[in-house]
């Protein structure tokens, strides 16, 4: 009788769930969305050719790309040494202070931060008043790509750090001290010990605030202008003011793609060389 009963593996019962809400929630909708960008309004590639024919909606796309790249690059920049004491440090008082400024910040809606940035950078903002104090009179620092940037980093930066610190703190810190042992002074054991083995590590995150960057809407809507338009705003001028759902869908898969080729790219990158 034991013979013929059905045995279920534990660690497919424990997947199980994952799968199922992945497909519900991920797989389902992607097919959905990729099967309307080829049917609405007819079957065809309409939608591709209308993207790909327009020098207004590659010029969009080109700058989403160069934004969330120059997000990116400032989250690591700024991030990494951020990181870096927080997985490292000794003075827990700091450290805990830190990561509650960060997740404070993080826990923040990206609305309200947004909206921030527009009174600092507005033509009445204490910025504005004090470049203009400096001689470098403006009369406002929205609707620039530097408005844009900065906002996008303000809420990427917590998701770096918070994600780098988890494997920056796996990382062999002995290294360095031997490496301190043996004669070198901490900034070349850091740049030639340290860095190489964090790079996958800095890799990593950056891939993720990259792919949430590419996906920005709120922060470019209200620090930028016309000529700061992202993909994700293009998408939603197309489903909101036209009803072009099958060229929204098609703008959608096109970004989908273009991440995931950019991510692998990153990902090939920040891998050590001799596992190439």
């Amino acid at each position: 009788m034991k013979d013929h009963q059905l045995k279920v593996s534990p660690l497919a019962v424990a997947v199980l769930p994952g799968i199922v809400l992945l497909a519900i929630f991920f797989l389902i909708p992607i097919a959905n969305l990729t099967a309307r960008s080829f049917t609405d309004p007819v079957l065809g590639l309409q939608n591709y050719k209308a993207l790909f024919g327009s020098q207004t909606y590659l010029r969009v796309g080109g700058r989403t790309i160069w934004l969330s790249f120059l997000a990116m690059s400032g989250c690591i920049i700024i991030g990494t040494p951020v990181a870096y004491a927080i997985a490292h440090s000794k003075r827990q008082v700091l450290v805990s202070v830190t990561l509650a400024v960060l997740v404070l910040s993080f826990l923040t809606s990206s609305l309200i931060r947004a909206f921030a940035w527009m009174i600092l950078f507005g033509a009445k903002g204490p910025v504005v008043a004090m470049l203009s104090a400096a001689g470098l009179g403006t009369q406002t620092l929205l609707a620039t790509p530097g408005a844009v940037v900065i906002g996008m980093i303000h809420f990427l930066l917590p998701i770096y750090v918070l994600t780098a610190v988890a494997g920056l703190r796996s990382m062999p810190y002995e290294l360095i001290t031997a490496a301190e042992g043996l004669g070198a002074s901490r900034w070349y054991a850091l740049r030639t010990v340290y860095l190489p083995l964090a790079f996958p590590t800095i890799g990593n995150a950056g891939s993720l605030v990259f792919v949430i960057a590419v996906g920005f809407f709120i922060t470019p809507a209200l620090l930028g202008g016309p000529s700061e338009m992202m993909l994700g705003q293009l998408i939603a001028i197309s489903v909101s003011k036209f009803g072009d759902f099958g060229f929204a869908a098609a703008t959608g898969v096109v970004l989908m793609l273009l991440t995931l080729l950019l991510l692998s790219a990153v990902q090939w990158l920040s891998k050590p060389k001799q596992k190439r």
